[in-house]
């Protein structure tokens, strides 16, 4: 016996509400395995593929190609066997119902914003443009390719003063999490690392400090711990989250179950993520989850900062620029690789005393690493 289950658009993480529908990756009547990617949806964060949760056939792709439609909406309808069925808690599939949905362009919220504060029609962009997804650079450059603002009659060019605020990027998913997390009371402590013994294994920095990190949370859980509530929880598994820039903005891809990778599987899994995050190929679960998130910026990074959390998480790690510093040995100055790692943390769940302990565990780990 066969039945449907509804496939829903699943909560997407970083405070995203809703997601426009960029491309199908299946067609109706096709076969699909469970986690085969099913449509691909494209928020102002990130695009990231839609996987299948069960095995069956497609019966009907609801959410139509340049729709926006809210986490929770019905995206597909699957024919599965019966034992498969779980039939979710019905949601109704809401669409884009604006003059270009006629005929279907997929643009992301962002650019249809912008496009509507420059009176811009999709339609006529999207056919000028020759792109299967118009997103806000696409706007921006349709805007300035015809001079002005073409839906304000008054002729304003798009690079005048009163349209600059237009050519930002939409930031609003990222500045309502910020909010959030500046108003938490956090501390930063600083210090010093030498380096060393991690550049001469041939691992990158990053690497290295992330299976350090991974274990190193297992001896000191208290930074491993979650607080979605205002209740601290301590986890059992490190899902490590690890900052990455992209186009659309900083993301956080999770590695799951880090404590129990080597760390050449850290390094894969890192150089994975962060590949398809820049690509836009994450899937929704790969962006939420993690217990403790490291941030760097690479080369481009200062001596030190002040990250702030990424809320549930009571605690982030920072890794800044390593360079050749003067620095004292056994009574003489060397020049040895030194970096300055942080660890911030929210002083409501945790003391300096528990954040140094752990900040100068991992120290250890890093200048006496052997692997």
């Amino acid at each position: 016996m066969t039945g449907r289950f509804e496939v829903l658009l699943p909560d997407l993480g970083e405070g995203i509400a809703e997601g426009a529908i960029g491309k199908w990756l299946v067609s109706p009547g096709d076969a699909v395995d469970e986690d085969q990617p099913l449509v691909e949806v494209v928020t102002d964060k990130a695009s990231v593929e839609i996987p299948s949760p069960v095995t069956g056939h497609l019966a009907e792709a609801v959410a139509v190609t340049g729709s926006v439609v809210p986490v929770g909406s019905v995206l597909a309808v699957l024919e599965v066997e019966s034992s498969e069925v779980e039939t979710p808690e019905a949601v109704q599939a809401q669409t884009f119902s604006g003059t270009d949905a006629d005929v279907e362009i997929a643009a992301t919220p962002g650019a249809r914003r912008l496009a509507g504060q420059l009176g811009i029609d999709l339609a006529s962009a999207g056919i000028a443009l020759g792109v299967e997804l118009i997103r806000e650079d696409d706007v921006r450059s349709y805007a300035q390719a015809r001079g002005d603002a073409t839906g304000s009659g008054n002729g304003a060019r798009v690079d005048e003063p009163s349209d600059r605020s237009a050519a930002i990027p939409d930031r609003s998913v990222i500045a309502a999490r910020l909010i959030r997390a500046a108003a938490v009371p956090t501390v930063t402590n600083v210090d010093e690392a030498d380096f060393g013994a991690v550049q001469s294994s041939g691992f990158s920095p990053l690497a290295v400090l992330a299976f350090v990190v991974s274990r190193t949370l297992l001896e000191h859980p208290r930074c491993n711990m979650l607080a979605p509530d205002g209740r601290p929880v301590p986890q059992d598994a490190v899902h490590l989250g690890i900052a990455t820039q992209t186009e659309a903005g900083l993301v956080v891809p999770v590695v799951r179950h880090a404590e129990i990778l080597g760390v050449e599987e850290v390094r894969a899994a890192i150089d994975d993520l962060s590949r398809r995050a820049r690509a836009g190929q994450l899937r929704p679960a790969e962006l939420s989850g993690s217990t403790f998130t490291i941030t760097s910026a690479g080369r481009m990074a200062g001596q030190w900062s002040t990250p702030l959390l990424n809320l549930p998480e009571v605690a982030i790690l920072g890794l800044y620029r390593i360079a050749e510093r003067p620095v004292a040995r056994d009574g003489a100055v060397v020049v040895r690789p030194m970096g300055n790692l942080s660890i911030t943390f929210d002083h409501r769940h945790l003391d300096g005393l528990i954040a140094a302990a752990f900040l100068q565990a991992v120290i250890a780990r890093l200048e006496s690493w052997t692997q």
